[in-house]
């Protein structure tokens, strides 16, 4: 019988979870699978691709060497009202990382990523954020992506529920909350810390710490969308384009793609909905800040007068 897997990093999505991964795993004491999100545990929400048995799950960690931690990260866990009963269950040792970001930073870069991998088709964050109940109920779906709970910009990132959930079922030693903001602020310090939470020596080998999945911006929503799905009848030009690429080593349509986009760029906020946001978050940062025992992100007190709110850090 394989050994279970000894941490896993539960989310939140889009809160630095994968340079974490890709940090860890680099690591000579560790071993993760390639596979980073094989969302075996949050059998509560339909994911795309996830891992269906336990031995499929197993398998993941064959070649792990026997002297070596292994982990996963799968950020819905966080997220799914079963996944960390599930975890303690298979282990009841495991150690449970949780990354939270400020939740309007982190909602409109979900929104973002997943408009950029086409499983979100509204390209306006205020209107997909007005579509999250009629999506609960099957409705507006993107035609690509028919996972309803991965499109609820608000509920995933109202984070009370979701740490309650952990620290009612996970040991408190065995728990470590990151702060997005902070970790990346000073990589070296929080990497030692996670480190230290996991019982690992430091990794000499580690001296970065290259940003991953940074928020990439489109300059033009209808380049983006011409260049991921050209008109039939382009596709003439198209195939010549290919021929003639191949032939010189040049990718012209990978080139206006690079042009189209621009790293960190996200549209500014309508000033009233941006007040919204922190209305919808602000109760549930107070309660997450008394559970953590710790303040967090600054939200406004204009925000419940209904004045202007000061600027999202």
């Amino acid at each position: 019988m394989s050994r279970p897997t000894d941490f896993f990093i539960v989310g939140a999505a889009k809160c630095g979870t994968t340079g974490l991964f890709r940090y860890l795993a680099a690591h000579p004491a560790v071993f993760m699978p390639e596979n980073k999100e094989p969302n075996f545990f949050c059998s509560d929400i339909c994911t795309f691709g996830a891992v269906e048995t336990l031995g499929q799950y197993q398998a993941l960690f064959s070649a792990a060497p026997s002297q070596a931690l292994t982990g996963e990260a799968s950020v819905m866990y966080l997220f799914s009202k079963v996944a960390i009963a599930r975890i303690m269950a298979y282990n009841a040792r495991a150690k449970i990382i949780v990354m939270l970001r400020h939740p309007i930073e982190a909602a409109r870069s979900m929104h973002a990523y997943l408009l950029r991998h086409e499983q979100e088709n509204v390209a306006d964050f205020e209107q997909a954020w007005g579509l999250q109940a009629l999506r609960l109920d099957g409705q507006a779906l993107p035609p690509r992506w028919p996972y309803p709970e991965t499109l609820q910009y608000g509920g995933l990132y109202v984070y009370a529920p979701q740490v309650r959930r952990v620290l009612e079922q996970v040991p408190r030693a065995q728990c470590l909350f990151l702060i997005s903001e902070e970790f990346f602020a000073d990589p070296p310090l929080q990497f030692a810390r996670v480190l230290d939470f996991l019982g690992l020596p430091p990794d000499a080998a580690r001296t970065t710490f290259p940003v991953v999945n940074q928020a990439v911006g489109v300059r033009s929503a209808l380049v983006a969308r011409l260049l991921r799905h050209p008109p039939r009848s382009f596709a003439p030009v198209s195939q010549a384009l290919r021929s003639v690429s191949n032939a010189l080593g040049v990718h012209p349509l990978r080139s206006l793609q690079r042009l189209n986009t621009v790293a960190g760029r996200k549209p500014a906020l309508r000033q009233s909905f941006q007040l919204q946001l922190e209305r919808y978050f602000s109760a549930d940062v107070a309660e997450l800040e008394q559970l953590l025992g710790r303040a967090l992100w600054h939200v406004s007190k204009e925000s419940s007068s209904g004045n202007a709110p000061s600027t999202i850090p």
